[in-house]
């Protein structure tokens, strides 16, 4: 027991120290985008911004086409790799990474095509014509490179090293802060730095994959003698349905900067990228959770332990619950300030109000995130993503008719994808989730009604501690978020774990501060 005790102490402590250096990593990087952005908004405006994000949702566009071979990837060779058939791991490993290399080279051809039509495409203000067209070009020639070495991203998990990941990540960001600070100092302001300062990240992340890959996982080679045409086919078929339910994700949430820029305002597109800048970062903190549990959860399930696969995943929902109700609670609190001192002279109180519904989405997403990767383990995708596919078609089409005959405008675009994304994830995830593995339909259920009561009164203890004192500089604002922060995780956990969980981490704590 001694024995069991200790190595689950080791495996806490080490999902802790992986969840420490990915955040390290996603508040330089998201630090960055709150600095530049209002200097970019400010200095080029918000119809520049507009274009920044427009262009890297149309690279999620083109991911439609690279995840069919990369969903299952890590899933395969990770198996592979564990049941010690290391020939089948180098089998998908190359297949995986030259089939990637085609893709990369077949889109970005594609993309030029795109770009020399792009003013017959988009609505582009003529002065910002070459910069956008610059924009376009380095987003997707760094989409090019992530997707190139992607396959050698699976080594982290394979090996649970993600913490040399959050590492490596942290340098890359702080190299494209570096970068983009001297472009915007020494160079007249362009929006097109933001895509080169990716390109660096992108370029240094994916040299330290392959480092990682060769270190701790030196058995496995992108070798073109392993390649084999008979995998990739295994993995599109497979991974199809996971394209298919990226194109429902893109209908829900993809087309909304798009839709903007055909039915509204450039400006209006702006501004509901700056709302969405918050989502962005909520999406983040999920990655980081997510990323932190995959290795686990790929072990666990790769042993056959199902009981095992259902505690990880449920501990997985408490922790993204916990990170998601502090941020949106949060947010509702301190948004108008942060505003305030974070974009002043732009429309706040709409883009405020735009912020709230935009991520009013996470408080039902935020513990089913790390679930998601149920459907990759179990291998069962096709009915979640025709779901989630026939939810983004009522999306769009409402948000049409609201727009058209309604006069919504740009709150249309948030409210539609609000109510279709809060469905899924309430009724149709957490159900057929249960179905996938076997377990009762209602597994998950009390763990989200958990969250949302959680999310409930964060948000009122939040309000009322700003009622009492609202910040007006940077540095309260910094101080009052850590307070918040401070009451609400451990208030959260109080709410959401039963006595038992609650006894497991003070009895974590305690040994950790015992030495």
């Amino acid at each position: 027991m001694g024995k069991e005790e200790s190595t689950g102490r080791q495996q806490a402590l080490h999902a802790a120290r992986t969840l420490l250096l990915s955040g390290i990593a996603y508040v330089v990087n998201y630090g960055i985008l709150l600095v530049l952005t209002p200097f970019i908004t400010r200095t080029i405006g918000a119809e520049a911004y507009g274009f920044v994000t427009l262009a890297k949702e149309f690279s999620q566009y083109a991911t439609i086409l690279t995840m069919a071979l990369n969903t299952y990837a890590a899933r395969y060779i990770g198996l592979s790799y564990h049941k010690n058939d290391l020939h089948e791991a180098n089998v998908y490993f190359a297949s995986v990474f030259w089939g990637n290399v085609v893709l990369a080279v077949g889109i970005l051809g594609a993309i030029l095509v795109f770009i020399h039509f792009i003013d017959s495409i988009l609505v582009v203000s003529p002065e910002l014509l070459g910069d956008v067209k610059l924009l376009f070009f380095y987003t997707f020639v760094s989409f090019g490179v992530t997707t190139v070495f992607s396959v050698f991203g699976c080594a982290g998990y394979i090996s649970n090293r993600m913490d040399l990941v959050g590492v490596y990540k942290t340098a890359s960001y702080v190299v494209k802060a570096l970068l983009l600070v001297a472009a915007y100092v020494f160079f007249p302001p362009r929006a097109y730095y933001m895509a080169l300062g990716m390109l660096a990240a992108a370029l240094l992340l994916g040299a330290a994959d392959f480092g990682i890959s060769r270190r701790f996982l030196p058995e496995l080679s992108a070798s073109r003698r392993y390649f084999s045409l008979k995998a990739v086919k295994q993995l599109l078929l497979n991974g199809f349905w996971a394209s298919f339910n990226m194109v429902g994700d893109i209908l829900n949430s993809g087309l909304d900067l798009l839709v903007c820029n055909q039915m509204l305002t450039n400006l209006e597109m702006g501004q509901l990228a700056i709302a969405k800048t918050m989502q962005t970062i909520m999406q983040g903190v999920y990655y980081i959770v997510n990323q932190t549990f995959i290795p686990r959860f790929l072990k666990s399930y790769a042993s056959d332990a199902p009981g095992k696969v259902i505690k990880e995943l449920k501990l997985a929902m408490k922790v993204s619950g916990m990170l998601a109700n502090v941020i949106f609670a949060g947010f509702v609190a301190l948004g108008l300030a942060f505003y305030k001192l974070w974009i002043p002279g732009q429309d706040i109180a709409l883009i405020y109000t735009l912020t709230i519904i935009t991520i009013l989405t996470c408080i039902p997403s935020g513990p089913m995130q790390p679930l998601y990767y149920i459907y990759t383990l179990t291998l069962k995708q096709k009915l979640p993503c025709i779901i989630t596919v026939i939810g983004g078609l009522a999306n769009v089409v409402s948000m049409y008719l609201l727009i058209k005959y309604a006069g919504m405008g740009v709150y249309a675009v948030a409210w539609t994808t609000v109510a279709v994304m809060c469905f899924i994830n309430f009724v149709t995830n957490p159900l057929y989730m249960a179905h996938c593995l076997h377990v009762p339909y209602g597994t998950f259920y009390p763990d989200i009604l958990g969250n949302a009561i959680s999310c409930g009164v964060l948000t009122l203890l939040f309000k009322g501690i700003t009622r009492l004192y609202m910040p007006t500089g940077w540095l309260t604002l910094i101080l009052s978020a850590m307070v918040c922060a401070a009451i609400g995780a451990p208030l959260h956990l109080l709410i959401v774990c039963s006595k038992e969980q609650r006894e497991s981490i003070l009895g974590i704590i305690k040994r950790r501060t015992n030495g």
